[in-house]
């Protein structure tokens, strides 16, 4: 026999798979798992180190005058509520120009028409119910706790504005 009527050796299916499925797992494991652990991202790393939006040192922190609770408040204001009703509770989220009625601006102690009031009970009743003909959910998948801390961040960007 010679050279040409030899058939194709076939391609190993098996090591290709592994090699593969190996790779794959090793980038899951460096982009995805380990900055969830450590709360941060690699691309974050490679442009710029700073702090996450929710991050507040402890000066701007005395600044902007919070306690314990309104400091997770706003924590969590960020994380559920900010999309639409923007990190500092201007109504200027993201999303917010996509809704039918903007959402209110909480530091300006003028505007009418919160439906429960800016409270803590008016916002706890309004997490907990949301608001009926809106866009406003129900946030009732969330613990007591958090909806507490949030009451109390809504209540003090509305009383204290000049600090925002």
């Amino acid at each position: 026999m010679n050279q040409i009527d030899k058939e194709p050796k076939a391609l190993p299916m098996k090591s290709i798979v592994v090699v593969v499925a190996s790779l794959f797992m090793f980038l899951m494991v460096g982009f995805l798992v380990l900055p969830a652990f450590f709360d941060s991202t690699p691309f974050d790393m490679l442009f710029h180190r700073s702090p996450a939006p929710w991050a507040l040192d402890e000066q701007t922190q005395a600044k902007l005058q919070l306690t314990e609770s309104q400091a997770k408040g706003r924590y969590h204001f960020v994380q559920y509520c900010s999309g639409c009703h923007g990190p500092d509770g201007r109504g200027n989220g993201p999303t917010s120009q996509t809704l039918a009625r903007r959402p209110p601006n909480f530091l300006n102690p003028s505007v009418a028409g919160y439906t429960n009031g800016l409270t803590k009970q008016g916002v706890q009743k309004t997490l907990n119910e949301g608001i009926p003909g809106t866009q406003m959910p129900k946030y009732t998948h969330l613990p007591e706790d958090v909806k507490q801390q949030i009451s109390d961040y809504v209540e003090h960007l509305h009383n204290n504005p000049a600090l925002y």
